[in-house]
């Protein structure tokens, strides 16, 4: 069983080094790693051929100047050799047996059709106790920051749960099911990307898989530790909510314009009664917050989809 990873990525020369490198020292003996560039960039390229004169593990560079995340994993999909397809970001890091643990997986489990694993976090700053504090609730799961740890044991779940930054799917599933939904197109969120795809699996009943040996860790830059950066993270969640609801078939535009309105006069209080709060740190404030900031996202989404139907298709 060969293993293919996949990195997406877009002007993060630096962070991606950094995890080519990780990928250098994995235990698992044969694998493929494909990197894809959003931004076909000749001197990223170059920078690679030198890599690959000294790498164990050399990398195959897929040029893909067509901007979006879906665009970029695909790509890296109809490019790799693999069996099995590993996604992961560039600005992490790969555990050392964290390969070879999808690959034990795999081999084993022939039913289960995607696994996931832990993605821990490291402070490139020291972070802020609100922050922290903000975090205590969900020692599990944290998505604005991409953190995921649901224990020590395997399982493998029907209604199991994947990130986008630690994601193994078996090559044939993923054109079986249709592949990703669109998600991000530079800053702009357009889609549900890996949730829409784990819904899909759902749907049809296919198992998911955790594997805790197959760990990645999240680096997380100062501007990533600030109210700021979560409301602009669950502005995309409100997006994605949209899609989700309307990718199966856009109504008219009136049943468009009810919904709107609904969102408007549900959180109202929360876009101008929550002004005042803006950049507050307590968890009361951060939540009101959130809420303006995803349902406004919503009521956007559905603007944009009254004047523009056929680019959220």
């Amino acid at each position: 069983m060969l293993l293919s990873v996949i990195i997406p990525t877009l002007h993060r020369p630096e962070s991606l080094m950094r995890q080519l490198q990780s990928l250098q020292a994995q235990t698992l003996p044969q694998f493929e790693i494909v990197v894809v560039d959003n931004a076909a960039d000749a001197i990223l390229m170059s920078r690679l051929a030198v890599f690959n004169q000294t790498a164990c593990h050399p990398v195959h560079y897929v040029p893909e100047p067509r901007r979006g995340l879906m665009e970029a994993r695909h790509a890296g999909a109809h490019c790799a050799k693999g069996d099995v397809l590993v996604y992961v970001d560039d600005d992490q890091t790969t555990a050392p047996g964290a390969l070879e643990a999808y690959a034990h997986a795999f081999a084993t489990y022939s039913e289960m059709a995607a696994a996931g694993g832990p993605v821990g976090l490291a402070w490139e700053a020291p972070p802020p106790q609100w922050l922290l504090d903000y975090m205590q609730p969900t020692p599990t799961m944290f998505p604005l920051l991409g953190f995921l740890d649901l224990g020590q044991e395997f399982t493998l779940d029907p209604r199991g749960i994947l990130f986008g930054g630690n994601l193994a799917i078996r090559r044939t599933v993923l054109f079986q099911i249709g592949g990703f939904n669109p998600e991000l197109v530079g800053t702009r969120c357009v889609g549900d990307g890996e949730v829409g795809l784990y819904r899909k699996l759902w749907e049809q009943g296919l198992l998911i898989g955790y594997v805790p040996e197959a760990k990645q860790v999240q680096y997380l830059p100062p501007h990533r530790m600030t109210v700021a950066y979560l409301r602009q993270r669950v502005a995309h969640d409100g997006a994605s909510d949209m899609y989700t609801v309307y990718h199966p078939g856009i109504p008219s535009r009136w049943r468009l314009v009810q919904h709107a309105a609904h969102i408007a006069v549900q959180n109202a209080k929360y876009w101008l009664g929550g002004l005042p709060f803006y950049g507050r740190t307590d968890p009361w404030s951060i939540n009101v917050q959130l809420r303006a900031a995803r349902t406004r996202a919503q009521g956007a989404y559905l603007a944009c989809t009254q004047h523009s139907c056929k680019n959220y298709r």
